[in-house]
């Protein structure tokens, strides 16, 4: 699964020539998912060209809000609009948000219920900042961020197959800074085996897939992707030029 996150960039016309160019130059038999978040305000519109081009690329929204229908919202998005428009995928929990918009763990697990709910795919984005990893304690505030999935468990079991992790340690996203292999390669292990174990998961047969995003460019993408237990990758800026986005997807 290969993520393009333009977050806050783009116009109309940049999403129309982005879409066209990656599908023209995409390996075809790559099966792995091709999954564009443009801004919200882009969405429809590309929703509308992939429809009409019939083209392999599925669309994500960046963004949730987690007002239910009877709360009032200025500018929010719901996922029942997100559901309308036939979005696949939403992401959850991005650092940026959790920092910007001083979203709380409990904010974010109402946001994963509803979405759910509608039958959207989560990608759900964990991750330590700086003085975390050099404290060492990155797998205490990791195990944080997955543990509050456990409240989902009893009212939503038949939809956790719906969750995909990405691992984006804050350090490296947008900074240029990228973490080592080995780095990389301990947190996925440590994620997964805590999904597994830890909550649970392995004995309900669910092995979601876990995704890396940390300034992911076309120098570094062959050998994170080449990770043991790196399921795929969250592209931000080098997804903004369709070119470097694509030869990355057929690297993957």
């Amino acid at each position: 699964m290969i993520i393009a996150n333009w977050k806050m960039n783009g116009t109309k016309q940049s999403v129309a020539t982005w879409i066209e160019s990656v599908s023209n130059n995409m390996n075809k038999k790559n099966m792995n998912p091709c999954i564009f978040c443009p801004p919200t305000c882009y969405l429809e519109y590309a929703r509308s060209l992939i429809d009409e081009n019939d083209y392999h690329i599925e669309i994500g929204s960046q963004i949730v809000n987690h007002s239910f229908e009877d709360e009032s919202l200025t500018g929010g998005i719901s996922s029942t609009m997100l559901k309308d428009l036939r979005i696949e995928y939403v992401l959850v929990g991005h650092s940026e948000q959790r920092n910007f918009l001083k979203e709380s763990n409990n904010v974010i697990t109402k946001k994963i219920e509803k979405a759910l709910e509608d039958q959207l795919s989560v990608i759900y984005c964990i991750g330590e900042d700086i003085d975390t990893k050099n404290k060492n304690e990155t797998y205490l505030f990791l195990s944080e961020q997955l543990d509050l999935l456990g409240q989902l468990q009893s009212t939503h079991e038949d939809k956790l197959s719906s969750i995909i992790f990405a691992y984006e340690p804050i350090w490296a996203i947008g900074s240029g800074l990228n973490a080592e292999k080995d780095y990389i390669e301990e947190m996925h292990e440590f994620i997964k085996k805590y999904i597994n174990d830890d909550l649970g998961w392995g004995h309900l047969d669910i092995y979601p897939a876990v995704l890396y995003g940390g300034s992911v460019n076309l120098d570094n993408c062959e050998e994170i992707i080449s990770s043991t237990d790196v399921d795929g990758l969250l592209i931000g800026g080098a997804s903004l030029n369709s070119e470097t986005f694509s030869k990355i997807y057929n690297l993957s």
